[in-house]
């Protein structure tokens, strides 16, 4: 796999783009200074998550985005940096939501006494590592994984975990904003405790008030550096307004905007705090 990681990132670097030509194996061997039996056994992989594809009597191409893509081709895109496009980000921010949400109320009716321990358990670990100052990057997704196992539902626990090891990277640079881990650790125990009284209206108003700021913070990184997923950025953005003609602000480019709505909207959505 980390073969695969490498000629995906290779690819992007290089500027190869959906639908285009890929050189031959020996010039891509060369290229990436790779064997020819590694290149091989990535590019297989490759197509194996529907990236690339072989066209008889013409070579290998890059795949344009189709609903045939595997979502483990998300995971990989994100952790070689290469930017998914703007209906893909849109959509897989919904998708999070309204996955959490189900999870959050099937929770409520089905969670067992062990799966409140397990969540005591992280929120105790999560009290530890913030009063050694660290970040509860690593240890966010296992509260928000402990609320999923607690529908009983083990295929719901593979699927939504996807989104996490798509967000891994990201996650560890939104938990840098000073006073985060405070916040989603606060957030966290509201949710466990309206689990815990089995109270589904609280929880998803909590919940809902905690991934706010977050979509937009999905948002501003899976976008990529030439601005072609802001579209799918603002769709659901509601802490970020435009400036107005004769702000300062006029004339700067998008992508700084969206840096600080994404801010904006983190605080706003802290109630008190919110994560990734």
């Amino acid at each position: 796999m980390d073969n695969t990681r490498k000629v995906l990132r290779l690819i992007h670097e290089r500027g190869f783009k959906s639908g285009d030509k890929l050189p031959s194996e020996r010039a891509l061997s060369t290229l990436f200074g790779m064997s020819r039996g590694a290149l091989r056994e990535a590019l297989i992989r490759l197509d194996t998550l529907r990236i690339i594809g072989s066209r008889p009597k013409s070579g290998i191409y890059l795949r344009e985005v189709s609903a045939e893509r595997s979502i483990e081709a998300m995971v990989l895109f994100a952790e070689t940096d290469t930017p998914l496009n703007a209906d893909e980000v849109a959509q897989s921010v919904e998708l999070r939501r309204i996955m959490e949400l189900e999870a959050l109320r099937l929770a409520c009716e089905r969670r067992t006494a062990a799966d409140l321990e397990r969540m005591e358990a992280i929120l105790a670990k999560g009290e530890q590592l913030i009063k050694k100052g660290q970040s509860l990057a690593k240890l966010d997704p296992e509260f928000h994984k402990a609320i999923v196992a607690a529908t009983q539902n083990d295929v719901f626990l593979r699927v939504i975990n996807v989104f996490y090891l798509m967000s891994r990277k990201r996650r560890e640079i939104y938990f840098k904003e000073p006073g985060q881990s405070q916040r989603s650790q606060a957030q966290h125990k509201l949710l466990y405790a309206a689990i815990r009284d089995r109270d589904r209206e609280r929880g998803e108003r909590i919940l809902r008030q905690h991934l706010q700021g977050v979509d937009t913070y999905f948002r501003m990184f899976f976008a990529d550096s030439q601005g072609t997923t802001m579209l799918g950025a603002r769709r659901a953005r509601t802490a970020d307004a435009p400036a107005p003609p004769n702000s300062r602000s006029a004339g700067r480019t998008r992508k700084p905007r969206l840096v600080r709505g994404a801010r904006a909207a983190s605080r706003k959505a802290a109630v008190p705090g919110q994560d990734t």
